[in-house]
């Protein structure tokens, strides 16, 4: 391999043998190294080749600003979600969620409070993912030194469920579209004009990219919440006239039926803000 440019005193952005571009990881191998030297293979700790170029580069932008430790252990989750997750990830999760843990990392030590706001939600609509992340809690600690509240769990979690989102119906003009769509049925049907500094808002918008994202996905939740939705539906008419038009897009639109437990979910964000 061939130093293309020094990153930090530990990550090389090199060329490979096909003269790929990769991002090399190994103690001291970035140390007076120049452009155009031949990196020491018995140096080399870590590889990330990645197929997409603008993934490469971006990835090479974070590991010029971040330790080549919060590298090896994005590194560590990633291979661990891929191993226990049955969707494939984007390549781009290495950049973001790189950059995340750093900066998560920097927060911690500041004492500034990392809870999410879709902490519950993450968990109970993708146990798997929360489940990964809360693994990864321990990784990030054994690297860092810094002991990661349980809420960062949730924080990592959405890395993951976003860099699952791939081509096909999964990819995110669809994504978007379909978002968009059920945000426009709530605010005609109400009159409303959504307010982007409301927190109610945001959570709402986010909670249905997540529910869109699920749909195209083919993912499905194998549980139901019919008595809840029954109550609810007798306490919140108003909203669950909103919701029957939502299913009956999702249902004539993506082939998807709604269940009792994502019916529940979207009704109380709504019941939020109108």
């Amino acid at each position: 391999m061939i130093v293309r440019r020094v990153l930090n005193n530990s990550v090389v952005d090199a060329l490979d043998d096909a003269m790929r571009e990769v991002i090399v990881l190994g103690r001291g191998i970035g140390f007076r190294a120049q452009p155009g030297d031949t990196i020491d293979a018995t140096a080399i700790e870590k590889v990330f080749r990645l197929d997409d170029s603008a993934q490469g580069s971006r990835l090479a932008q974070v590991a010029a600003d971040v330790p080549a430790e919060i590298l090896a252990v994005t590194d560590e989750i990633v291979t661990l979600a891929r191993e226990q997750l049955t969707e494939k990830l984007s390549d781009s999760v290495y950049a973001a969620l790189a950059d995340h843990i750093a900066f998560a990392v920097h927060r911690v030590r500041e004492n500034i409070d990392l809870a999410s706001a879709l902490e519950a939600d993450v968990r109970r609509f993708y146990p798997k993912e929360y489940a990964v992340a809360s693994n990864a809690l321990p990784l990030v600690e054994a690297a860092t030194g810094v002991a990661m509240p349980v809420a960062e769990a949730a924080n990592i979690a959405l890395h993951l469920i976003t860099a699952e989102v791939g081509g096909g119906d999964g990819s995110a003009a669809a994504l978007t579209s379909f978002t968009q769509d059920v945000l426009d049925i709530v605010r005609l049907h109400f009159g409303i004009v959504y307010a982007d500094d409301d927190p109610a808002y945001a959570r709402f918008a986010t909670h249905v990219r997540y529910f869109a994202q699920r749909v195209l996905a083919g993912t499905v939740i194998e549980r139901d919440d019919d008595e809840l939705m029954a109550l609810l539906r007798r306490q919140l008419p108003h909203v669950f006239a909103a919701i029957d038009r939502i299913e009956a897009y999702v249902r004539e639109a993506h082939h998807h039926t709604m269940t009792s437990t994502e019916k529940v979910y979207i009704a109380m964000h709504v019941s939020r803000f109108v």
